[in-house]
């Protein structure tokens, strides 16, 4: 089936500002200010006595935690955003009419073998992506646009990490250039959302940095809006009348 475009940014949007789209707005945030937090705590725990509070400010803001406690909270954050992307996955892909509910199975359901399985994807992707825009580029590209869907077919088909790497290459197969059209307009936003945010900064690095993460925050649930609604399409499911088995 051929990607609508036009569809896909429209419905994408209205998935993103429904009442699916804000928990997982809020979960996003969470789980970003944690992780940030632990990061930056771990990094000023780290410096030498001599340097400058001021020159600390710098980094942008932190928790009052030792390093070890930061380690621990920051490791868990990291694995807690693949949890989020799971549930926002199942919550945004469901039939608009219903993204103003909660189903508690959309948190629960076989919730132990996705996470398993949307961490070996997201590793798997970590190293294949890079390497492909290592060698010249291109077939980063490629393997972005061909496996974007991976984590999408964990959460919503209960697929294993195999299954999911071929099931996106099928939905992707034939409608790689408008996949590859998103992926500049993500592009496009997240540098925005960079620049925008970075405005903050001059009134304190702190502050500054939460704004950042809050507007990308945003920004990347706008992204898995469209993302959402490009997989149910691709999945032969456009007719607004049609639900996700999520």
């Amino acid at each position: 089936m051929a990607l609508q475009l036009g569809q896909a940014l429209g419905r994408g949007a209205r998935r993103a500002l429904s009442v699916s789209g804000i928990v997982a707005l809020v979960l996003t945030i969470c789980y970003q200010v944690v992780f940030v937090g632990s990061f930056n705590t771990i990094v000023v725990n780290q410096l030498p006595s001599s340097v400058q509070p001021g020159d600390v400010g710098t980094i942008g803001f932190t928790l009052p935690l030792s390093t070890e406690v930061a380690a621990a909270l920051g490791g868990a954050a990291l694995l807690l955003g693949i949890g989020v992307f799971l549930v926002t996955a199942r919550l945004l892909t469901r039939d608009l009419s219903k993204l103003s509910s909660l189903p508690g199975d959309l948190f629960t359901r076989r919730i132990g073998r996705a996470f398993l399985s949307a961490l070996v994807v997201s590793v798997i992707l970590a190293v294949a992506i890079p390497l492909g825009f290592a060698l010249l580029f291109i077939p980063g590209l490629f393997l972005t646009v061909s496996l974007q869907f991976a984590l999408f077919a964990v959460a919503v088909e209960d697929t294993g990490p195999v299954d999911a790497l071929r099931r996106s290459w099928e939905l992707a197969s034939g409608n790689r250039w408008r996949l590859l059209a998103l992926v500049i307009l993500f592009g496009v936003l997240g540098g925005i959302g960079g620049a925008v945010g970075s405005l903050f900064a001059f009134v304190s690095p702190s502050i500054g940095q939460l704004a950042s993460l809050v507007i990308n925050s945003v920004l990347v649930i706008l992204m898995y809006g469209i993302l959402a609604d490009s997989f149910v399409q691709l999945r032969g499911e456009s007719s607004p009348s049609m639900s996700s088995p999520a």
